[in-house]
């Protein structure tokens, strides 16, 4: 693993005068994954945190309701089988996997025409579990770049470039800044609904409006990262923690702790035992899973 300065990395970027190999190291691996992870990280944790807010629930995240996991899987049927050329059908196939794994969550847990929340999570997880399984047979039906696709159902900026910056730069950053914009509706949110009703909020139209933006987010990430774990799920957690409920403060933070999150467990993934690189997917997952563990225990589940 090569180390560069600060001097290196303008030189790199700005100037242009490092030799090719270092040059190409820099400017070519390093800043595309630096990018995608900054934006990817953050939309995971925005899709996560409007989730949460949505369906006032901590442990509603794009991962655990089996949405990434969907992405994933439409993603790997469109690049084997049908689209194969197009980067924009990783963004339209993803979208297709975020929607249709959403509605079949929301579908299996209503009951007596109400959506049972914690009944939500749990459906979602076997939701996820799943479209895993099918993701790992079509990986397995395909002759050719199988460690690859399951870097990517795993979760990794590995396979990143500058055409997945150009893919997926313009609709993460639209997106993102929308949600910003969220803020006073997903505050009034965090109300009893019959006040805000009473008030005139149209608390359907805006939980649909949020949601469809949620999965706009997961989409572009997972199109961008694969299925990253538990990032939807622990930033806005923590951001909640540290900024408190309030949504202004807290989307930044959870946008931030998202993309820290996510440009860290690629850095780990890199030195821990080089030369071989272990997916960012994997780092969040041991990060992740004991911290879902400790919601599971602190929230009481009843279905």
């Amino acid at each position: 693993m090569s180390n560069y300065s600060f001097l290196n990395i303008y030189e790199a970027i700005i100037k242009k005068n490092l030799e090719y190999e270092n040059q190409f190291i820099i400017y070519d691996v390093r800043l595309p994954r630096l990018i995608v992870g900054i934006l990817c990280g953050a939309a995971f944790a925005l899709s996560g945190s409007l989730l949460q807010t949505v369906f006032r629930n901590p442990m509603a995240a794009p991962d655990i309701l089996g949405i990434n996991s969907a992405c994933s899987f439409c993603i790997l049927l469109f690049s084997i089988y049908l689209l194969k050329d197009l980067n924009l059908s990783f963004l339209l196939s993803s979208f297709i996997g975020a929607l249709s794994g959403f509605l079949i969550a929301i579908l299996a847990s209503i009951e007596n025409k109400k959506i049972y929340h914690a009944k939500l999570i749990i459906v979602g997880i076997a939701i996820g579990v799943l479209f895993k399984s099918l993701c790992q047979f079509l990986i397995m039906q395909s002759d050719e770049k199988q460690s690859a696709f399951f870097s990517f159902i795993t979760g990794t900026l590995y396979l990143v470039s500058w055409d997945t910056v150009y893919t997926i730069f313009i609709p993460s950053l639209l997106f993102i800044i929308i949600s910003f914009f969220m803020h006073k509706k997903l505050d009034v949110l965090l109300l009893n609904e019959d006040v805000s009703n009473s008030i005139g909020f149209q608390v359907t139209k805006w939980k649909i409006i949020i949601i469809f933006i949620s999965l706009v987010l997961a989409s572009v990430a997972v199109s961008g990262c694969g299925s990253l774990g538990f990032v939807g799920l622990i930033s806005p957690n923590i951001s909640k923690i540290l900024f408190g409920s309030f949504h202004k403060l807290n989307l930044i933070g959870s946008a931030l702790i998202g993309a820290v999150l996510t440009v860290f467990s690629d850095f780990l993934g890199r030195i821990l035992f080089p030369p071989y690189e272990i997916p960012a997917g994997l780092i969040t997952i041991i990060i992740g899973v004991p911290y879902f563990v400790y919601l599971m225990k602190k929230i009481k589940i009843h279905i």
